[in-house]
């Protein structure tokens, strides 16, 4: 299914058309608590909704981080409300909430499993991201927890039909989670483009990505502008598309545990172990030759790091600079992380990772933790 896409401020003035098209009547809307207020999203909807004539009936009963009770739950009402379309308008969880919603009330399954039998139509599904980071609304797959474990439930039909890229959402989030949405799709962008299976469209997607988001995410949390917000927002995008076809590598492998276990939101999960990663990604890779040899070359000279040395800190001084802490909580333990990882998207990394870099990787974390602190939590 190919995807249909409105980027751009004003963008969603068209969601009205595309409801008279689908003839809904009755729309399913999948939306944040107190958030969808406060971003603007429901004054704005309000009216959209309102002209075109549409019942509506409200899910917003679950948590962050999709359980499979809250999937569940929604299933229930949606059978009963049994609606024309699904209309999601939130972050990540929200999306990834309406597409799970979406793809189980038409396929029979078990929801943590591989192997899926379809029994009835699907509903057509739109998304508005209000936050610029997570890029599920460009992907076939979606987070799924059960027992504070992470699944991704992936398959061709939970790519929404049509998305919309409105900034506008994202002029008002604070800095915190400005920090924590763009730096999740920055780093998407970058495990896309060193990823095992890039392919030449992804690297196309990946690079667009890098080149918005990298010299933005800064400006962002510190200086916004509109103009800043909506490259932020159409960089997700494409962070996004690149994911959907690589999936992500070491660094999203190891921040699960982090949110779970310690509370971390997934951006700021990611930043932890990321620096680490950077480097010693970069730094093996460049000790040999071929395409991805390459590649990294191209990356840095993105970036504009000129010396595989400076990696690390280079990042790490970037993460502080966009207000992320690198300390880590009083209780830590390596063991719940390192029992926790996700091998999946681990094999996905362009350089093996055995338990010895495993354990490396978290014993530089705590030494950043001394090197690195910051105020930034103040901000959550």
């Amino acid at each position: 299914m190919k995807q249909r896409i409105y980027i751009g401020e004003a963008s969603l003035n068209n969601l009205d058309i595309i409801l008279q098209e689908y003839s809904a009547k009755k729309v399913f809307l999948v939306r944040g608590k107190k958030s969808y207020e406060l971003c603007g999203a429901q004054s704005r909807l309000n009216s959209i909704l309102k002209k075109v004539g549409v019942q509506i009936f409200e899910f917003h009963d679950f948590e962050e981080n999709p359980k499979i009770e809250d999937l569940d739950r929604g299933l229930l009402q949606l059978r009963v409300y049994h609606p024309d379309l699904i209309l999601a308008i939130g972050g990540g969880s929200v999306l990834d909430m309406a597409k799970l919603l979406r793809f189980f009330y038409s396929y029979s399954g078990n929801k943590i499993g591989r192997v899926f039998e379809k029994i009835e139509n699907l509903l057509p599904l739109i998304v508005i991201p209000t936050t610029a980071g997570t890029g599920s609304e460009a992907t076939s797959f979606a987070v799924l927890y059960k027992n504070k474990v992470k699944y991704s439930v992936s398959h061709e039909d939970i790519l929404p039909e049509i998305a919309f890229i409105d900034p506008y959402f994202t002029y008002n989030i604070s800095r915190y989670l400005t920090a924590c949405t763009g730096f999740d799709a920055l780093a998407q962008a970058i495990e896309a483009y060193w990823n095992l299976n890039a392919t030449n469209e992804s690297d196309v997607f990946a690079v667009k990505a890098i080149k918005l988001l990298w010299p933005n995410l800064p400006l962002a949390v510190n200086n916004p502008t509109k103009e800043v917000r909506n490259s932020m927002s159409e960089g997700a995008y494409w962070a996004g598309c690149a994911i959907n076809i690589t999936k992500t590598t070491a660094p999203h492998a190891f921040s699960y545990p982090f949110t779970t276990y310690y509370g971390y939101p997934h951006g700021h999960a990611v930043a932890l172990t990321f620096p680490f990663f950077m480097e010693y990604n970069v730094g093996s890779i460049l000790l040999k030759h071929g395409t991805i040899f390459d590649k990294m070359i191209r990356l840095m000279e993105i970036l504009n790091i000129t010396n595989v040395n400076e990696c690390k800190s280079l990042l790490c001084d970037y993460i502080e600079n966009i207000g992320l802490d690198l300390k880590l909580p009083a209780n830590f333990d390596h063991r719940v992380i390192l029992s926790n990882i996700n091998v999946q998207r681990l094999s996905n990394n362009p350089v093996r990772i055995d338990g010895a870099v495993a354990k490396t990787a978290l014993n530089t974390l705590c030494i950043n933790c001394l090197l690195y602190t910051s105020d930034a939590a103040d901000d959550r």
